[in-house]
């Protein structure tokens, strides 16, 4: 009697089915395999394309920032020009044109000239408001000026240099232009920069009382002279 289908006539298992049965496997575990492939491809394509757009996104963001600052900056050109009294030494320089000025006092009924800058409209004067600039002309000589400063320079509260200005006389026996310039935490509200010039027995006092107009003053002491 003849055995057909599974096993041929010695009882062993067909080949040929066995080779079906592991080329149908093989068939679907690569499907699987392609499938998962592609799935995965699919998903890195999504992930990928959905980094790009928020890298896109970011650097128009970013863009429109530095677009927007650039126009703050060109838009405060031409720059106005400042000019003191006579009497406290003709201290001038250039500020930017969106800045407003309030003299605070004018020489003529205290011991000093004062006048506050800062854009649009100057904030009532307050020694705790950071102004943007304030410019000040005492009858204090510089030496006792400094001294009041001292104490938070040895603290590390202040850090103190020398400075000069752009058209600072090199003659050793001239003090024209030559100066002291201070940085960091004056006090709770005023973090910024000052720098103190000589002026014939008087010192000037120049500063800016937050960091957000470094920059504007570091261009404003490009341009300060006075009569020496």
């Amino acid at each position: 009697m003849k055995v057909s289908g599974r096993y041929n006539e010695r009882g062993t298992i067909n080949p040929i089915l066995v080779g079906m049965i592991i080329f149908a496997l093989l068939t679907v575990g690569l499907g699987i395999g392609f499938g998962w492939a592609y799935l995965q491809m699919i998903d890195y394509k999504d992930q990928s394309d959905q980094k790009v757009a928020a890298a896109v996104e970011a650097a128009k963001v970013e863009q429109k920032e530095v677009d927007k600052k650039q126009f703050e900056e060109d838009y405060k050109r031409p720059n106005s020009v400042f000019t003191g009294p006579v009497d406290y030494g003709s201290v001038s320089f250039e500020y930017p044109k969106t800045w407003s000025v309030y003299i605070d006092k004018d020489g003529t009924t205290s011991s000093e000239y004062a006048a506050y800058f800062y854009p649009n409209t100057v904030p009532t004067v307050k020694n705790t408001t950071p102004y943007a600039l304030r410019v000040v002309i005492s009858n204090q000589k510089i030496d006792q000026v400094l001294k009041n400063y001292e104490s938070k320079v040895k603290k590390g509260e202040l850090t103190s240099s020398t400075t000069k200005l752009i058209d600072a006389n090199d003659d050793p026996n001239s003090s024209y232009g030559k100066g002291t310039r201070i940085d960091g935490q004056f006090d709770k509200t005023i973090n910024g920069s000052a720098v103190f010039f000589d002026i014939r027995g008087r010192t000037l006092k120049v500063f800016t009382d937050s960091e957000n107009f470094q920059n504007d003053f570091n261009a404003i002491l490009k341009t300060l002279k006075y009569r020496d």
